[in-house]
């Protein structure tokens, strides 16, 4: 059985949940539940099976994936959401899964390009963050066109609306942004860092770990539970963030599927 679960079951599911082996699904439960839908597979017996959540209001399809036994069929409680949520046909969406899930849904997925491996890492060793540097400033409303104008110089994606409510920090040259990064989450239970880049124009100066470090600092500030994501490729940047106190704590796939036609039309 397949159907959309109740807010005491996601209560329930949020009880139990490891957090950094599903730190995307957990925000699905948590930061960003107000604009997610949950669907659920069960056995005859009631016993789930696995979810697949859909979290709107983003320029992509984004969905949340959380196997809790193989026989989780993924492809059957995809159909059914594209269904109920009128998803596109054949359009591609996104999830991230930890490397240990990757055996029992890989089959099941008709990838639109190859898997890349993402690291979860997490900052343990705060005796390694250097001290603040007056460059780095508080960014505000005003920096937005700016700091927009750099993630598409950069290739990454703008923040979303509400991640427009969350600190960022960066470092002026004159008028011109030259380094900004931001947060994905922010708030007592946890912070995730976003977003972190710098003009080709200023770089190797330093100042994208200026950056990161003063974003880890004020994220540390209010939660002892301060993480980012890194693609495994980027060794540059996974020295950087292992040279002021990161960790990795989890292995994860990012995922870009396609979602099935419609067999009916």
């Amino acid at each position: 059985m397949i159907r959309k679960l109740a807010p005491e079951e996601l209560e329930a599911i949020l009880a139990s949940l490891d957090r950094e082996r599903h730190l995307l699904y957990y925000s699905y439960l948590t930061f960003r539940k107000p604009r997610t839908t949950h669907y659920g597979q069960f056995t005859d017996q009631g016993e789930l099976l696995g979810v697949l959540a859909y979290l709107e209001g983003l320029p992509f399809y984004a969905f949340s994936v959380f196997p809790v036994q193989p026989s989780f069929d993924f492809p059957a409680v995809l159909a059914l959401m594209k269904k109920e949520l009128r998803l596109p046909d054949e359009a591609i969406g996104s999830f991230i899964v930890h490397e240990e899930d990757m055996a029992d849904l890989c089959g099941q997925i008709a990838f639109a390009k190859p898997p890349e491996k993402l690291l979860l890492m997490k900052h343990i060793h705060h005796q390694m963050l250097p001290a603040a540097d007056p460059r780095v400033q508080r960014l505000g409303p005003p920096h937005f066109e700016r700091i927009e104008a750099l993630m598409k110089t950069i290739g990454t994606m703008a923040f979303s609306t509400e991640e427009l409510h969350y600190p960022f920090y960066g470092v002026m040259d004159n008028k011109r942004l030259a380094a900004a990064g931001g947060y994905h989450i922010y708030g007592g239970d946890y912070v995730e860092l976003g977003n972190i880049g710098t003009d080709p124009a200023f770089r190797r100066q330093g100042l994208g770990k200026m950056v990161c470090a003063q974003l880890t600092r004020a994220g540390a500030a209010v939660s002892p539970n301060v993480y980012l994501n890194v693609f495994e490729e980027n060794e540059a940047a996974i020295r950087l963030y292992r040279s002021i106190g990161y960790e990795t704590v989890a292995i994860q796939h990012i995922i870009q599927f396609f979602m099935p036609a419609d067999s009916h039309k």
